[in-house]
């Protein structure tokens, strides 16, 4: 989704909500003096506003069944936590991943990049964990936190950071390969799962938008590729064109994103004092629906490299059949392909997406039928599957909640 609009995750400008700079400098040493050395001390009964509850349940989950919240509920300070904690309960739901944002944008005070925050001196992640972190029964939740990759602010104030296309082209949404692989946007995006990590211990930390699409050939990029693979140059087609359709730019490509997830993988090893390890790493990948099994290696997924080069790798699979058009049994046909191929059914998610193409009569975007979203979520939970996730929690209507409860909700243990 190189080129998809900002509000694919729930990034908008909400109204009245601009960065406000001058009030990071009256709330910089009150904010200091209260969060100082007791963010992951104090009990989830503290009335603190930076207060983070246990988010990964006590009792491993035998199915995990999951939302993803977008970023702009998080950050909403409208949102009312207790009514999405009933709906996921209602919908038996056992989990629920929220979006932290991205290094440019983030929903908490980082104090490394002040200047990024959603809204200055407020948590919103540890406000939107203290509502969900536990069923309205007391039942305990996995909470699993997003960290989006693309980094549009920051390749609009300087473009050398962005990929670049065959034709010379800069992306607007990714990072190129060598800013991922070697550069300042991959550097922080490590530091920022790692200060996700050390502040508030996740069930998971799931990266989404770190893939390829036609930017990785930029002079920088190709510097990268010739000292990775030991070629001389991209390899060529006849009439001298860069070969796109390479199985070694491919290979290159899945190479790059399993090096920073790699990094990720060892920095969170180390935070908590080792306790990190028990923090999981999920990266969203791309389909391949002509060849499910693979993956989509142009893109920098190819699920066996992906897994077989970062420890204890998820990966989430984005079944989004509204992304073009598609029948819903085209999911069960993946989850099939995938058992074929022999694969470790435990290491994959699937995420059944309500997006799909075009408008609704009054502009907002088009979601498949609660028919089609029902025969996909069914059949998502299919040959070996045991984790599955609904997303975005925004364009869930009263209907959509109906089939998860019919679904998810009708299954003992599942609240």
């Amino acid at each position: 989704m190189e080129q998809a609009g900002p509000d694919w995750h729930g990034f908008g400008e909400r109204p009245g909500r601009p960065y406000r700079a001058f009030v990071l400098i009256v709330l910089g040493i009150a904010a200091v003096l209260v969060i100082t050395g007791a963010v992951l001390q104090l009990t989830p009964d503290d009335d603190s506003d930076e207060v983070v509850p246990p988010l990964r349940p006590q009792t491993p989950l035998g199915e995990t069944h999951s939302v993803s919240i977008d970023f702009g509920v998080v950050t909403d300070p409208e949102t009312d936590w207790d009514k999405v904690s009933a709906q996921l309960a209602d919908a038996g739901a056992t989990a629920v991943n929220l979006s932290a944002g991205r290094v440019e944008f983030t929903a908490f005070d980082w104090s490394e990049h002040p200047e990024a925050a959603a809204e200055e001196g407020t948590d919103h992640l540890a406000e939107a964990a203290r509502g969900l972190y536990e069923s309205p029964d007391g039942q305990e939740r996995t909470v699993n936190l997003i960290v989006d990759a693309f980094v549009p602010r920051w390749i609009e104030s300087d473009p050398s950071v962005a990929g670049t296309s065959v034709d010379g082209t800069r992306g607007t949404h990714g990072a190129s390969a060598s800013q991922l692989a070697e550069g300042e946007v991959g550097d922080r995006l490590i530091d920022y799962v790692t200060e996700l990590g050390e502040r508030y211990n996740p069930a998971s930390i799931e990266v989404t938008e770190l893939f390829f699409s036609g930017y990785t050939y930029g002079a920088d990029d190709l510097a990268l590729f010739t000292k990775m693979t030991g070629a001389q140059d991209w390899p060529r087609t006849g009439d001298g064109a860069i070969d796109t359709s390479s199985t070694a730019i491919a290979r290159w490509r899945t190479e790059v994103i399993a090096g920073v997830l790699d990094r990720m993988r060892d920095a969170l090893d180390d935070v908590r004092d080792g306790d990190g390890r028990e923090i999981g790493l999920t990266l969203d990948v791309r389909v391949d629906w002509g060849a499910p099994s693979t993956g989509s290696p142009t893109s920098g997924h190819d699920y066996a490299l992906l897994m077989s080069s970062v420890r204890g790798l998820r990966l989430q699979l984005w079944a989004y059949i509204g992304l073009p058009p598609r029948a819903p049994s085209a999911v069960e046909g993946l989850t099939a392909a995938l058992q074929r191929a022999g694969y470790d059914m435990e290491r994959f998610i699937l995420s059944i997406g309500v997006w799909t193409t075009g408008r609704t009569a009054d502009g907002a975007r088009a979601i498949i039928a609660p028919q089609t979203f029902e025969v996909a979520v069914r059949d998502a939970a299919t040959h070996g599957i045991t984790d599955v996730n609904v997303t975005p929690y925004s364009l869930l209507s009263a209907e959509y909640w109906q089939v998860l409860a019919s679904v998810w909700g009708d299954q003992e243990g599942r609240r």
